[in-house]
């Protein structure tokens, strides 16, 4: 699958533009009506989750309302909210029945399929194309159809990378240093030898420093599978063809994957890590504090750790670090319906300005300027500009980024980072690596397909609880597997996993017999 890249976006934006101002200023009006709009202004309420919430946000969003009034007659009432808190207040404020145009929500906030299951946002399947074509064409239809629900779409998803892909990031540096061959590692397996070696010339050095970090929900990149509920955690998995793995699994379509195996094998391996101190003590607590984690990769400290990897991201560590920054890739890329609901923008199904709404969206996907301005924030204030398609946020290194005011690097929430300028911390042929790596993505055979757990809330609620008593401790080598599997594994069974998966295969089956 190929990735449309900005200079494709950039031939679209005349016709982009076009639409908007013919679209009119103060009505809901028709785009080819030949411009029979006012010069009334409409406002959009947005609500908006983000993490942290930047002090210069109001400063940003006046210069945004400058823009936007003039190319389609909006301006936007911007709500934004700090990701823990909009957590538990956007989905209160929705059941309450508060007014929005635009809402954040995901598969990991404000849940998506439940809000479309409760009618809180609108059918935008047959508005697309009239009012965000230049979007609705650039994202792939394998992004449209894992947002789809019953057949329709209901927000706009943040087009970014294709899938995800997991893997070991890695102080390339002390591998030079400690004559560590890193092409030789294509599994968990062959990762014990290099484990040894830095445990072995680190103390020999007098540094003992830790092997290896970021062992939770690591075994779902040691041995993928396509998660069927939406939340990989839970217990029904589908086998992934093109990897090989769960070959004695994948007879049964849906299984429980901690029954695998693979999860025994998995487990046992970072057991074993743990046994011979290459995780640091307290894998579990170590694990969730990323940011300790990061400052002790940075300083030399942690020689590794597990991560979800990105085009560019390695190259951005590199640049960040101090140090050589390094890539073991254990999967190619996987594309699923989750890999899409981790950031959509919705449309309240109480908007008033639907059309409206969508022009915006289409303008925060489209426009250069828009998108690097909510992503980086005022040229000459909080970045400088580098070149045609970079920015620099430490302003030729006299800003700190903490000091900002301004940054969301990280942007992707906000829309597709293709529209945007990107920071010099990303190599400048970032787009390129994109490009490689969404051609790369393989996409499961169910995309598109939604669990209801309407009929297994009971069981989904008592197997998380179980869940969360046993796989933090296997999956981080807290435990020996051989002792505790067969008990996690029995308390899955007395909640209920047999019912889950039943109810997976039969949603699933009626799935594929539709398409």
């Amino acid at each position: 699958m190929k990735l449309k890249t900005k200079r494709m976006l950039g031939m679209g934006m005349a016709a982009a533009m076009t639409v908007g101002l013919l679209a009119g200023c103060g009505k809901k009006s028709d785009p080819a009506d030949g411009g029979g709009g006012t010069d009334e202004i409409t406002t959009l309420t947005w609500y908006m989750s983000i993490n942290p919430v930047a002090a210069d946000t109001d400063a940003v969003i006046e210069e945004l309302n400058n823009y936007t009034r003039d190319k389609i007659g909006v301006e936007i009432d911007y709500k934004v909210i700090a990701n823990p808190d909009y957590k538990e207040k956007m989905p209160n404020l929705i059941n309450a029945g508060e007014y929005f145009d635009i809402c954040f929500t995901s598969n990991w906030t404000t849940d998506y399929l439940q809000f479309v299951g409760k009618d809180a946002f609108m059918d935008i399947t047959e508005l697309l194309p009239e009012y965000a074509k230049e979007t609705y064409d650039f994202i792939p239809e394998e992004v449209w159809n894992a947002v789809k629900v019953d057949g329709k779409i209901w927000g706009v998803p943040s087009y970014k990378e294709m899938g995800w892909q997991g893997g070991i990031v890695y102080n390339s540096d002390l591998a030079e240093e400690y004559g560590i061959d890193m092409s030789g590692v294509a599994t968990i397996d062959d990762y014990t030898k290099v484990l040894e070696t830095v445990a072995e010339k680190s103390k020999a050095a007098g540094q003992d420093v830790i092997g290896v970090s970021g062992l939770i929900n690591a075994w779902q990149m040691a041995a993928p599978y396509e998660s069927l509920t939406g939340n990989p955690v839970l217990p029904a998995a589908a086998a992934v063809p093109e990897y090989d793995n769960f070959k004695d699994m994948s007879g049964e379509g849906v299984f429980n994957q901690y029954a695998s195996e693979e999860y025994m094998n998995y487990c046992k391996t970072v057991y074993g890590w743990n046994k011979a101190g290459y995780l640091g003590g307290d894998p579990v607590n170590y694990d969730s504090d990323t940011a300790n984690r990061d400052n002790d990769f940075n300083n030399g400290k942690l020689f590794s750790y597990f991560i979800q990897n990105a085009p560019g991201n390695v190259e951005m560590m590199s640049n960040t670090s101090g140090h050589g920054v390094g890539f073991v890739s254990l999967m190619d890329p996987l594309f699923e319906t989750r890999s899409a609901r981790g950031g959509i923008l919705a449309i309240s199904s109480a908007s008033e300005n639907a059309e409206k709404a969508l022009e915006f969206l289409n303008l925060l996907n489209t426009d250069e300027y828009v998108g690097t301005l909510i992503r980086h924030g005022i040229e000459g204030k909080h970045y400088t500009a580098v070149g045609d398609n970079q920015v620099d946020r430490t302003m030729d290194g006299t800003l700190n980024p903490a000091d900002n005011g301004y940054d969301y690097t990280y942007g992707w929430q906000f829309g597709t980072p293709f529209n945007q300028k990107w920071d010099i911390s990303y190599p400048d042929n970032i787009e390129e690596l994109f490009q490689e790596y969404n051609d790369s993505a393989i996409v499961s055979q169910n995309n598109g397909f939604s669990f209801d757990m309407t009929p297994v809330e009971t069981q989904v609620a008592a197997l998380t609880n179980v869940i969360a008593e046993y796989g933090q401790s296997l999956e981080t080598g807290s435990v020996n597997p051989e002792e505790y599997i067969p008990a996690f594994l029995e308390d899955l069974e007395s909640n209920g996993v047999q019912d889950l998966i039943d109810a997976v295969a039969e949603q699933l089956e009626e799935f594929q017999a539709s398409n």
